[in-house]
């Protein structure tokens, strides 16, 4: 359906603005901020700063499971059923938040030693903790603000999550850019760079509840049977999340620990520019992942098979073009944004970053399928399975490749473990069209 397609499209490209904005904040903060802090502080700061931006949006799953049953309630023609959604999961994670995960971080944050953890024994270890302790505690208070920016995804007006998110971002650029002029300090980067997405986050979450009266939250719409539905379907999409973060933040952590905290920015600066190609087939995908869901509702079984195969065609071709593109150019442009040192890339790792980028964006446009067609179970099983042996094969690479071995072993383990399996996956299930019910809405007989 054209009027679909253009939804898609316009939803993808305010999103790719919006991260655009993003990656060029962090092209110009991040070489301050290291210029401001000594090498293993500032390897520090990106393995605290890069694990809050994965846990912020680690909402339990139940932001994506939002935004699948507000797109099937679309498709549905059930309104009801998007303000017992709603309000449901806004109750649930804000008493996640507050009961479980601030106490639990709170208790990592003092029994595990994690200057030897994250490797870095030069900075003082209370200072550590208490950042440890920062990053857990902003994160869990994210968890309800993640709803709202799902639920305008549902209703094909994530320009609004965008727009939401550029303001946020560009205020924690001006943050820290005032950090490194008036007192550049650790613990006032990382202070910046945790609060002003949290306030983004209110922001937009107030902004739901005052312009979509649809999708306003009442204390009266709480449903115990949405619960269900909601924590049966987030928990699955929750462990393919982690393990996803898991298989991903391993590379840095291995790094970290067995050559240095020092040597974690040679790996994390380079990888950063090339995450930006995900990142942008992503920007499309998340829209054509509620699509999806929506098309299933209403039995447009054929725009879903049409729109599977040209997202995975066009999602491959993009990061073999991006990949064929950087990788010649990658020492040239770490010159330019970090300085020489920087700019030493090891060949190996360049090939490993190029592969890395084309697996992903194939396997991102075929896990959008699978999500929106209810295949939660048998990513499940690949996916953990892949996560064991990435990290285990991380670590016996990092000690005979050095710093390239991590991201090696991703690549390959992603490859035959997650990509081959899914494809097939995806072919069985198109095989067998139907009105989607997915695994975690199954109940017994």
């Amino acid at each position: 359906m054209p009027g679909r397609w253009r939804r898609i499209l316009a939803v993808g490209a305010t999103t790719v603005g919006a991260r655009g904005i993003s990656l060029l904040v962090s092209l110009l903060t991040l070489p301050v901020v290291g210029r401001c802090l000594e090498a293993e502080q500032f390897g520090l700061w990106l393995n605290l700063t890069s694990t809050f931006t994965m846990l912020s949006v680690l909402d339990f799953g139940v932001g994506l499971a939002v935004m699948g049953q507000v797109s099937e309630a679309r498709g549905s023609g059930d309104p009801a059923s998007t303000r017992r959604v709603v309000t449901t999961a806004l109750v649930l994670l804000t008493g996640t938040a507050v009961l479980l995960l601030l106490a639990l971080f709170g208790l990592l944050a003092f029994t595990v030693d994690w200057s030897d953890l994250l490797g870095a024994e030069g900075v003082p270890a209370d200072v550590v903790g208490q950042l440890v302790l920062a990053v857990g505690a902003v994160a869990a208070l994210s968890l309800p603000l993640t709803v709202a920016g799902r639920v305008y995804y549902a209703l094909e007006r994530g320009h609004v999550t965008a727009l939401c998110t550029s303001v946020g971002v560009l205020a924690q650029a001006a943050g820290l850019l005032a950090v490194a002029g008036l007192a550049p300090d650790l613990r006032w980067f990382t202070a910046v760079y945790l609060l002003t997405p949290l306030l983004s986050g209110a922001a937009l979450t107030l902004l739901l509840a005052r312009s979509v009266r649809g999708a306003r939250p009442r204390l009266c719409h709480v449903d115990r049977a949405t619960c269900g539905r909601l924590g049966r379907e987030g928990a699955q999409l929750f462990l393919l999340t982690a393990m996803g973060i898991v298989s991903l933040k391993s590379d840095s952590l291995v790094v970290g620990h067995y050559l240095g905290a020092d040597r974690v920015s040679a790996l994390v600066l380079p990888f950063t520019v090339y995450a930006l190609v995900p990142t942008v087939a992503g920007a499309f995908l998340t829209p054509l992942w509620a699509s999806y869901r929506e098309a299933w509702a209403r039995g447009d079984q054929a725009w879903v098979r049409s729109a599977y195969l040209r997202s995975v065609g066009l999602s491959t071709a993009a990061g073999a073009v991006a990949a064929s593109v950087l990788v010649p150019i990658t020492p040239w442009l770490l010159r330019v944004w970090a300085g020489d040192d920087a700019a030493a890339v090891p060949f190996g790792l360049l090939m490993a970053l190029g592969g890395y980028v084309v697996i992903m964006c194939a396997t991102t446009a075929i896990a959008a399928f699978l999500n929106g067609a209810g295949e939660l179970r048998p990513q499940l099983a690949v996916g953990a399975v892949m996560t064991v042996a990435n990290v285990a094969a991380s670590v016996w690479s990092v000690r005979r490749l050095g710093l390239s071995g991590p991201l090696w072993s991703t690549v390959v383990t992603q490859t035959l473990l997650v990509l081959v399996p899914s494809m097939l996956i995806a072919h069985r299930r198109l095989a067998r069209p139907r009105a989607v019910v997915p695994d975690a809405l199954r109940t017994a007989a």
